[in-house]
């Protein structure tokens, strides 16, 4: 048992270390079964830690899942195993659902030494890869709420663990807050300091310099090359006094040669010692681990800042099987990582056809990545917002047990003394209107943080609504303004189709903000164009582009009396409103045909009915919920949030015909997609 815990009690053993626990004892010192029952080590962890040095990872995660089931692994052991297991794979955001259940855990409720440490350990990696997403505010929260909850158990060290504290540091550093990065630092290398007076085998000295590598790298990347310096000698000072560890370990030691030294070359290079630089490259290339297919991809970093460009693009001919080795997927990290680098390396090393490829991949690509993304985004408020109503929930049932304790402490009272009941009733009186005026002071200030909360979703939509088509526009103007590209006609005129959509898409939304502009400045709209409906129905079509959308059929049907009638208003603010709804109808139809594979079918009729002209738009899209029929008129409410849009088009529409004296509706009797009407005052003459 002790052979196959080995891993195992190394891993808890050395996150006992690092967080100042009281265990003394190395892994090599602890010899008994007693020690690992104390310590809630079980033969569930020997399973899991015999299958993972086989590094059979489906058989583990199998398992581990059977385990779970049968009660042998605790919640927080399951995480701790799960994510570990994903990490070896080299699929870390995989992991991102399971460090999300973290916060379902009662600190209080961990039992033992090895359930808390599993989860100090997940809490770490948790908030590495937060880092590593670069949601450093949401990173330096969790850090914040780990601490707090361990420390409330007595655990008083989680955000001094020099892998935190570096992590931490990292966090403030990329936000620009450098005074709190380099005390996060100093609280990092302190740690180190810690963990080697009291452990020295040679993964402790591994993981150390792991950490200051880290540190230095974070102070390179933001181009703070002093402050660099002393880490990298530091990293120095731990590989020497590795190299005289009687028990050194060949692999560590080639691992650390080849950070270092390829943390001094980038040094060297941004301080404009060149000379230096390509020494400490040679050292990092003579080196196994520079061999590795990650590690390869890395070194690019360095061929792109030295201009050794040829090179780059010829380690990026390695990139797809290193992308489906480590299980990336295409999302905006690595669109941002891997594949627009490639496409610089072989644009300027002229590999023409092939950054032409890269390019054609960033733009396949993107769309999904940024759904993605949103799928991820998503996933991390939902879980700051069931954080935040749990709390919610308990401060209520605080303030219900407080309630009743007060109604006891009456009905006592009121047995003894009139008087006191008297003034108690009063006293309570005047408690409920203070309640009251709380309560209404709470829903206020929950109103105001959903209104900050809309404004920040749209600001974040506008910048993916912008961003795409203009990375798009930027690759492919990059593309063509290189005189000499080979490009046949076909791709040529597919650029340029790609070119004029997405101005066309700029253009759109650019016009969609002058209209909410016009629609918060309550200018008014005069009415004094006389124009027949049809005019503006088809008007609206041709701007629109429904007839061109191949994904449904459309129909314009006029009434007789519509077709001879003229009125007056405003024309043009009539075929934007209506611009609207058929933009929607386009929407919403081809995401219904995208699940269903049938082709959509989509009816504007115009009537006069009542003194009033009616535009009816009914279509066989996705449909709109009744209870949603006026919600869907507010400002930047979407209720497909991961389709293309802003969630404002509906609301310009509305505020425009109403200023005309007209109204949109959602006809909530229609049942098989969606049907607005819009109506507009008939006028015959100009008053």
């Amino acid at each position: 048992m002790k052979k196959q815990l080995l891993p195992l009690i190394i891993a808890l053993t050395c996150i006992v270390a690092l967080t100042g626990c009281s265990h003394k004892k190395q892994p090599a010192e602890i010899d008994n079964d007693a020690f690992f029952e104390a310590e809630g080590i079980t033969r569930a962890d020997s399973i899991v830690s015999e299958i993972s040095d086989s590094r059979d990872m489906p058989r583990m995660h199998a398992a581990i899942d059977s385990l779970e089931k049968i009660g042998e692994l605790s919640l927080a052991k399951t995480i701790f195993y799960r994510t570990i297991g994903y990490n070896m794979m080299g699929q870390q955001s995989t992991s991102l659902p399971l460090y999300q259940q973290l916060s379902e855990i009662n600190v209080n409720d961990l039992s033992t030494q090895a359930d808390l440490e599993a989860y100090v350990y997940s809490y770490n990696n948790y908030v590495r890869l937060l880092c590593d997403m670069r949601r450093y505010d949401r990173a330096l929260r969790e850090a914040r709420e780990a601490d707090k909850k361990l420390r409330s158990v007595g655990y008083n060290s989680f955000a001094n663990h020099h892998d935190i504290a570096q992590i931490i540091g990292e966090c403030y550093l990329y936000m620009e807050h450098v005074d709190s990065a380099a005390y996060n630092f100093q609280k990092s290398l302190q740690g180190v300091r810690t963990r080697l007076a009291n452990f020295k085998d040679p993964l402790d000295y591994r993981e150390c310099q792991k950490t200051m590598n880290a540190i230095a790298t974070a102070y390179i990347h933001t181009h703070r090359y002093r402050e660099a310096e002393p880490w990298v000698q530091i990293q120095d000072s731990i590989y020497s006094a590795a190299c005289n560890h009687p028990q050194r370990d060949s692999i560590f030691m080639d691992e650390m040669k080849a950070e270092i030294s390829y943390s001094k070359a980038l040094l060297a290079h941004a301080q404009g010692r060149s000379k230096d630089a390509e020494q400490a490259f040679s050292d990092y290339l003579s080196t196994n681990t520079a061999n590795q297919l990650e590690n390869i991809i890395k070194s690019n970093e360095y061929l792109m800042q030295t201009h050794r460009y040829s090179e780059a693009a010829k380690n990026y001919e390695l990139l797809d099987k290193f992308l489906k080795t480590g299980g990336y997927k295409a999302d905006l990290e690595n669109i941002g990582r891997f594949l627009l680098p490639k496409y610089c390396a072989n644009l300027l090393a002229g590999k023409r056809d092939s950054a032409l490829r890269a390019a054609s991949l960033v733009a396949e690509y993107y769309d999904s990545a940024l759904i993605r993304q949103k799928i991820i985004d998503a996933d991390l408020l939902t879980t700051v917002y069931d954080t935040e109503g749990k709390e919610r929930q308990i401060a209520e049932q605080r303030a219900e047990l407080s309630h009743q304790r007060l109604i006891a402490l009456i009905i006592i009272m009121a047995i003894f003394i009139t008087f006191v009941t008297i003034y108690i009733v009063q006293h309570r009186k005047a408690y409920k209107k203070l309640n009251e005026s709380n309560r209404q002071l709470i829903l206020a200030n929950e109103r105001a943080e959903e209104s900050s909360r809309m404004k920040t979703k749209f600001i974040q939509e506008i910048s993916h609504e912008v961003r795409t088509p203009l990375n798009i526009l930027s690759g492919f103007s990059q593309v063509l303004a290189n005189w000499d590209i080979e490009i046949n006609y076909d791709e040529l005129q597919d650029i340029c189709h790609k070119i004029v959509d997405n101005s066309e898409r700029i253009t759109h939304l650019v016009s969609k903000f002058l209209d909410l502009s016009m629609v918060y400045s309550n200018v008014d709209i005069e009415s004094s164009e006389t124009v027949a409906p049809a005019d503006v129905a088809r008007q609206a079509i041709e701007e629109s582009g429904i007839q061109k959308a191949t994904h449904l059929d459309f129909q314009l049907k006029l009434s007789s009396e519509a077709e001879a009638l003229s009125f007056v208003t405003n024309k043009t603010m009539a075929v934007k409103a209506l611009n609207q709804l058929l933009d929607n109808a386009i929407k919403f139809t081809q995401l219904k045909t995208i699940k269903s594979g049938e082709k959509a079918h989509a009816l504007l009729s115009i009537d006069v009915n009542e003194q009033k002209v009616v535009f009816a738009l009914e279509d066989t899209g996705i449909g709109i919920p009744s209870e949603q029929a006026e919600n869907i008129f507010q400002e930047f409410v979407q209720l497909d949030e991961y389709s293309n849009g802003t969630g404002i088009g509906l609301t310009i529409a509305r505020t425009l015909v109403r200023r005309m004296g007209g109204d949109i509706m959602l006809d909530t009797s229609y049942t098989d997609g969606a049907r607005f009407v819009m109506t507009l005052p008939l006028r015959r003459d100009i008053k």
